[in-house]
């Protein structure tokens, strides 16, 4: 790799109550507790819905009275950077306590598993499902005072029914819909985040051993719950409106299915927003290498920074952009149109996979954090994954392979190494594990599962929630 530079990036740091900082996220929530709305340290006690049949209820019970307890890995995943799960209540570090009450307790008969189970069409079945558990929701919403979050837990007889058989990773689905998809419109449409709970899951099955499923449930639930972030990053630009785009198909009975493109806003304060943008009738060129037209373009960065002033109360003095494909002639000149008098802007395509690696002298892989550039120093090969001193490992099995960073030829005001800290950054604000970080940035990296809520055809005629926590 003649002409090749390297270097390596800082470890981004988070922020956790009472402003104290850490870089592991399961470090900074049991030695500062979770960061809280109000930024203080204080426990809070989070109001649990759960609906299931009377047996999956009886697992996910199980479940929450483990979780009140300190939880080891098992042995052989037992791990340095597995931390156990330290338990919940008002002795844990993570300062919150699950609320169950049976006024929040609704119990799926077994009369309509059995009319369930007797639906010939595995999509008429898939129907009845979601509408077992939408009328269960609306009666949860309809408590006095209504649950923080709704726990569904699938009942193995409604799982059978309405997976294919033929699919080793099998979804609750139909040709036309997914279950998990259409639970989180419902929630939407009701008001309540869900959290759907796999009867693998509580059978004891899962690839995840106990204290890693407990330690995800317990961030995802604490972010739905208090509707905001556990931990922010300490240092990510103020002024700066990070953007991601990508695109989806709609569900439907048209055979063409409009693409449509969408975009996930965030802000430096660790918020963050998922924005439906119009159908567009752009070009495409291989999987994911989607495109916008210029005037799709303009309207939705006009549509971003709508949003970006209507909770910031003023303009950002800049506007990053990441793509997973590159930025045409056309394209670019609608998102610059869109962005008006911005002074600064980085349009950045982010790839997950490309041949170049880099070689550690060492028995471990590449430090987290190295950044290869090319001779022309117009792409940059990142390291999101790899050796990782704060944890003094390399927390994986699998070769770890950089993303591709190419900032635009044509847009690009910031520094390379910017780009890439920023780039690094956004692997850590995934609200959905609490693992150290993600491969790819939260930007891009979970396009895939929101889009596909969005492609659902009940999408096009539901109030869609801007909120990650929805769709997560």
């Amino acid at each position: 790799m003649t002409g090749f530079t390297a270097e390596v990036l800082d470890e981004p740091g988070l922020m956790f109550a009472d402003s104290e900082e850490a870089t592991d996220p399961r470090v900074g929530l049991m030695k500062y507790g979770p960061r809280t709305p109000s930024g203080k340290s204080e426990h809070q006690v989070i109001n649990i819905g759960y609906i299931g049949s009377g047996r999956s209820l009886g697992g996910l019970e199980k479940l929450f009275s483990d979780m009140e307890l300190a939880i080891t890995a098992d042995e052989d995943q037992s791990k340095r950077w597995k931390p156990p799960f330290p338990g919940l209540g008002e002795r844990s570090p993570l300062n919150f306590t699950f609320n169950t009450q049976k006024r929040w307790r609704q119990t799926i008969t077994r009369g309509e598993i059995r009319d369930l189970k007797q639906i010939r069409s595995r999509e008429d079945r898939l129907e009845e499902a979601v509408e077992i558990i939408k009328i269960n929701l609306e009666v949860l919403y309809a408590t006095e005072t209504p649950p923080d979050v709704v726990f569904i837990a699938i009942p193995e007889a409604m799982w059978d029914a309405c997976t294919p058989s033929h699919q080793d990773h099998a979804r609750m689905q139909s040709e036309t819909s997914d279950f998990h998809n259409r639970i989180k419109l419902l929630g939407m449409e009701v008001g309540l985040p869900t959290q759907l709970i796999q009867p693998k899951t509580l059978r004891g099955e899962d690839v995840q051993d106990k204290s890693e499923i407990a330690w995800n449930i317990a961030v995802g639930t604490l972010y739905k719950a208090q509707r905001g972030h556990p931990w922010k990053l300490t240092e990510l630009e103020d002024g700066t409106c990070f953007a991601g785009i990508s695109f989806y198909k709609e569900r439907g009975g048209d055979k063409s299915r409009t693409r449509t493109a969408m975009a996930q806003v965030f802000l430096e304060t660790g918020e963050n927003f998922i924005l439906r943008g119009d159908p567009v009738e752009g070009e495409k060129h291989g999987p994911g290498n989607n495109h916008l037209a210029e005037e799709d373009a303009e309207q939705l960065v006009k549509k971003i920074l709508r949003h970006y002033r209507s909770h910031k109360k003023t303009e950002p003095r800049r506007l990053v952009l990441h793509k997973r494909s590159e930025f045409w002639e056309d394209e670019r000149e609608g998102f610059i149109k869109g962005a008006g008098n911005i002074e600064l802007m980085d349009f950045v395509t982010v790839r997950e996979r490309h041949s170049v690696r880099a070689l550690s002298s060492g028995i471990y892989p590449p430090l987290r954090g190295t950044m290869l550039s090319a001779p022309d120093n117009e792409v940059h090969y990142l390291y999101t994954k790899g050796y990782i001193p704060a944890l003094s490992t390399y927390p994986a099995s699998n070769i770890p392979e950089p993303i591709v960073v190419k900032p635009d030829p044509e847009v690009s005001d910031s520094a390379p190494q910017k780009v890439c800290r920023e780039m690094l950054a956004f692997t850590k604000l995934d609200w959905n594990t609490s693992d150290f970080c993600t491969k790819l940035p939260v930007t891009i990296g979970i396009s895939d599962a929101v889009g596909n809520i969005l492609a659902e055809a009940e999408a096009q005629n539901t109030r869609l929630d801007i909120h990650y926590y929805h769709y997560m």
